[in-house]
């Protein structure tokens, strides 16, 4: 099994790696869409859901912005390595 990662940091700083991104990956779409529900409270801005609403599309654009430049940033990853393997 560990013939299939050319990665030679150990196993748990690899976790621990994929841990962190995963969890900025979920508050980056949660936390705006909290907060929009929060303004939307009717001691607060009462918009509601429109704030709410912009949290959601914010949250869910960010996340996917984010989630594109990990998977980008791991082929060009693999990419490098492969073309230093090869010279």
């Amino acid at each position: 099994m560990s013939g299939l990662s050319k990665d030679d940091r150990p196993p748990l700083v690899v976790a621990m790696q994929w841990i962190t991104q995963i969890t900025t990956v979920a508050l980056m779409m949660v936390l705006p869409a909290t907060l929009g529900y929060y303004l939307d409270q009717p001691d607060q801005w009462g918009m509601e859901p429109w704030m709410m609403v912009c949290g959601v599309i914010i949250g869910f654009a960010t996340g996917t912005f984010h989630l594109l430049q990990m998977a980008g940033a791991g082929g060009k990853k693999n990419h490098r390595n492969k073309h230093i393997d090869s010279s």
